[in-house]
């Protein structure tokens, strides 16, 4: 089997704010053939917000270690999509 891809979710005050609250529960809505290869979990504030503009507006996830700014559902799964085809 290959190895899982990791999305990690912001549970800062900013990002869980600004929508990250929503997107923790986005491992129930994965396409079913997705959900073993898939492992979502929280994380820590990323500190990615305190860097300003260079790189984006909360909230942020984290998709096989590459950063999504102003994460929604939709950009989330483009990466997942994205990463499984790699």
């Amino acid at each position: 089997m290959d190895e899982r891809i990791t999305v990690e979710i912001c549970m800062g005050t900013t990002c869980y704010v600004m929508g990250g609250a929503q997107l923790a529960g986005i491992a129930d809505r994965l396409p079913e053939e997705w959900k073993d290869r898939i492992a979502v979990k929280g994380m820590r504030c990323s500190g990615a917000c305190q860097q300003g503009d260079r790189v984006g507006r909360a909230p942020f996830v984290r998709v096989g270690g590459k950063l999504i700014a102003e994460a929604d559902e939709g950009k989330v799964l483009a990466a997942i999509r994205e990463a499984l085809a790699h």
